[in-house]
């Protein structure tokens, strides 16, 4: 057994693109380079949690079980920049892997196939994962293991080397983090259209609809399995995070109209509204309306060669594929229409583009185009495919430029207010008394009158702009503020407890109080040291 798992090894790492992979993984570490060297955190649970975090019950509890046991094998390590370096390396295997399905090993690779690679690493949820830096190899294993799921399906010679090893890492890709079903379910419809394209044999075409369909299935079956069977063997109860808890097949049943609703809304607010910043031509609506465009009417010139050989059933499958290609980047809301959005959930929607590009490339007639008309066309499609990727790229590398740069600036001043306060609380002699009373810092360093910043910094998401602190409760506000004071400027900081928090918070006396660094911004309350940062400190309803 173990001979024949080595032998398998090897001869992975022999047929592996190792060119394309060393360019995908060098292009992400320049990208990267300044969130990977000053070691930079998103302004929620990347700040909160750094140096050690071990997966618990919460984690289980979110469904995401295989990250108990990656988790146990890092000791609950941290290491920057070790977690980064681990994410781009699992994420440009996993890129490395999914060219290799749109372009065998004795095809050249074009430079739409390079570019295609290029801009998923380039994207802005890349930059997202490495910001959690507790969290950063599970999102790489996520996303490696379903694109290893797809190529099982799509490489098996048979009905079980297919299904068996796809239903597995399908099962561990989902038990790190659910959404990156999206990305599976999204690249095997891509390779099922290209098959549809290049005129392959119905026989095989209606065997990999059956492969991909028992796969996704069982792969979905064996993660529920061994989540039941987790949570009942530790007395855990599903958490009510994102729905998690009331997700059942009658409930998908039943909401399924308005979930493929929201799948396509995200899919048109992601591209051409604010769901994420994730390119810099978004500002310009007219530029990403043409890259559509071009796409568009490269796989209809595809779909009209579909229609002309008269063959109504791969007409028809072709048409529903292209339909439902963009609902697939968000298909995991199917199950939870009612969860919120957030960058980390973008996977499916970052790898859009990159594998249109890829089928695209892989498709054209070339030289069996056969008149000069549509000779001359295939050109002209070759060179704005080209110049449209070539455009994702350039976009895709500023805005995550800007991201990067906002969680610099944005720690950098907030370091700046939280060492002023820890120089007030030592000339005010906090700590000469025998005993310390709890603090409780009211509002946001974004807000304060003291926190300076380019204007860059709100040209960045949400999740970058580090103090921008999220207002949820009062424990997100605590976890915030005690990670500022533990990490950016340490030192020994009591917090009131949450209770407080929420007795005080909303008084007339924090409300009266000026704003720090202001004579009356620090004033000992109900046995609480307060001191209020800023203006902006409501908790969100």
């Amino acid at each position: 057994m173990s001979v024949e798992i080595k032998a398998d090894i090897r001869h992975w790492l022999r047929e592996l693109d190792k060119k394309y992979f060393f360019v995908m993984l060098g292009f992400a570490m320049m990208v990267y380079f300044p969130l990977i060297s000053l070691k930079l955190t998103n302004t929620v649970d990347g700040l909160w949690t750094t140096a050690e975090y071990m997966a618990g019950a919460w984690e289980l509890s979110n469904g995401r079980w295989f990250w108990l046991v990656t988790s146990f094998l890092r000791f609950s390590l941290q290491l920057e920049p070790i977690n980064a370096v681990v994410c781009l390396v699992l994420v440009s295997l996993g890129v490395t892997r999914l060219h290799m399905l749109f372009k065998p090993a004795w095809m050249r690779t074009s430079c739409i196939d390079w570019l295609a690679g290029l801009c998923y690493v380039s994207n802005v949820v890349v930059g997202c994962y490495l910001s959690f830096h507790f969290i950063a190899p599970e999102y790489g294993f996520s996303f490696f293991f379903a694109m290893l799921a797809t190529e099982h399906v799509i490489r098996g010679k048979s009905a079980v080397s297919s299904i068996v090893p796809a239903a597995v890492l399908l099962a561990l890709s989902l038990g790190l983090y659910q959404t990156n079903l999206a990305c599976f379910c999204l690249v095997l419809l891509a390779y099922f259209l290209l098959l549809l394209f290049q005129n392959g044999e119905k026989q095989k075409i209606r065997e990999y609809i059956c492969k991909s369909l028992a796969s996704a299935a069982s792969g979905a079956v064996l993660y529920l399995l061994i989540l039941k069977i987790t949570l009942w063997a530790t007395g855990t109860a599903m958490a009510d995070y994102q729905g998690g808890a009331d997700i059942s097949v009658s409930g998908i049943l039943k909401n399924l109209p308005s979930s493929v609703e929201k799948c396509y809304e995200l899919f048109y607010r992601y591209f051409f509204g604010t769901l994420v910043k994730h390119n810099m031509l978004q500002e310009t609506a007219v530029v990403f309306a043409l890259i559509f465009c071009v796409v568009g009417a490269a796989l209809a010139c595809r779909l009209v060669r579909l229609i002309r050989r008269k063959d109504w059933e791969n007409t028809f499958y072709g048409t529903a594929a292209l339909l439902v290609l963009p609902m697939m980047c968000t298909v995991f809301m199917v199950a939870t229409s009612q969860a919120l959005f957030y960058i980390p959930m973008s996977g499916g929607l970052a790898l859009f583009l990159p594998v249109c590009f890829w089928l695209l490339d892989s498709s054209r007639e070339g030289k069996t185009a056969c008149d000069a008309f549509r000779k001359c066309w295939n050109k002209a499609e070759k060179a704005l495919i080209l110049l449209t990727a070539a455009a994702v790229v350039y976009g895709s590398v500023f805005m995550s430029a800007i991201d990067q740069q906002a969680m610099y600036e944005g720690r950098k001043a907030t370091k700046q207010i939280a060492d002023l306060v820890a120089g007030e609380l030592v000339a005010e002699g906090y700590y000469d008394l025998p005993e310390k009373l709890p603090v409780m810092l009211v509002g946001r360093p974004s807000a304060s009158p003291l926190f300076r910043t380019h204007v860059i910094y709100w040209d960045a998401n949400d999740y970058a702009q580090v103090g921008l602190f999220e207002k949820e409760n009062a424990a997100t506000m605590r976890y915030s503020w005690n990670a500022v004071f533990r990490d950016l400027t340490p030192m020994q900081l009591e917090l009131c407890s949450d209770e407080v928090y929420d007795e005080l918070i909303r008084t007339e006396e924090i409300k009266r109080m000026p704003t720090f660094p202001e004579k009356g911004s620090m004033q000992e309350m109900d046995g609480v040291y307060v001191i209020k940062i800023s203006e902006d400190y409501l908790i969100d309803e």
